[in-house]
């Protein structure tokens, strides 16, 4: 069996500093971007249907003149409001 005593090589320096090296680049270029970089903002032209919306935006009803309309109060509900039940027990945690 053979013994062999070499000296370590100093490749396993330079390939570390080379890789902080590149942490540190990779580190500071995402700094830059999230934190300087102003992005371009794109410019939204808006479509007929998005015009509309925005004329129907601008109106202000009066609901003093709605409720008081004789139109509105000639409306007749035609769905009854159901009363609630017996949900439940009143102590969820009794025995059946």
């Amino acid at each position: 069996m053979a013994i062999f005593v070499e000296e370590k090589s100093d490749s396993g320096v330079v390939v570390n500093i080379i890789i902080w090296i590149a942490i540190l680049v990779i580190i500071s270029v995402s700094i830059y971007y999230i934190f300087f970089n102003q992005p371009q903002l794109v410019e939204f032209t808006g479509s007929q249907s998005f015009q509309n919306i925005q004329q129907l935006s601008k109106i202000s009803i009066n609901s003093d003149k709605l409720i008081n309309n004789q139109a509105f109060q000639a409306l007749k509900p035609y769905i009854t409001v159901a009363q609630p039940d017996n949900l439940g027990k009143s102590n969820p945690f009794l025995g059946f």
